[in-house]
């Protein structure tokens, strides 16, 4: 009978042992679990400030064009003037004189660690509904609408905001 109680005993030291690396495997898969939690959680917060860098990016972008526009006469010195097309990239620059405007510069402008331009191109509109037309029509010129394409490049990716602006001051 002694020789019995001994084996359980033993036994039972087995069970404790294999119960302390089954116990010892699951606190290691919930620590690994919960690390890439927390990576996946990082990695997202950096892409989300990425895209709002960029988003502000391109809105500060447009609402300077929209305050050129707004302080030029679109026929002397506004966006009636500019030249269009992919080739004539600009980018705009704060002049903080009294009271301070927003000047057109050629080229493309580094923020940080993104490019950032804005083209202009001539837009076209169908004479019978004066929706604007899809595909420019020389025929057809609006000469009191701009097309505005903002572009940002942030390594591999481009992103690109498409928005209109017309003379909404016809005598100007």
């Amino acid at each position: 009978m002694f020789k019995k109680n001994k084996i359980l005993n033993n036994k039972e030291k087995g069970f404790i042992f294999l119960e302390i690396l089954i116990g010892s495997s699951l606190i290691s898969m919930v620590f690994i679990t919960l690390l890439g939690i927390g990576t996946l959680a990082l990695n997202t917060s950096s892409s989300i400030k990425k895209t709002t860098q960029i988003d502000s990016l391109i809105k500060e972008e447009i609402e300077a064009v929209r305050s050129f526009r707004d302080g030029t006469v679109w026929g002397t010195n506004g966006l009636g003037t500019v030249s269009v097309g992919g080739a004539n990239p600009y980018y705009l620059v704060l002049d903080t004189g009294n009271p301070p405007k927003w000047i057109l510069q050629t080229g493309t402008e580094m923020v940080n660690d993104v490019t950032r331009n804005v083209v202009f191109d001539n837009v076209s509109r169908d004479p019978s509904t004066n929706n604007i037309e899809s595909a420019y029509n020389p025929a057809h010129l609006d000469p009191d609408t701009k097309k505005i394409t903002v572009t940002v490049v942030s390594g591999t990716k481009t992103y690109q905001v498409v928005t209109y602006l017309t003379n909404w001051l016809p005598w100007n």
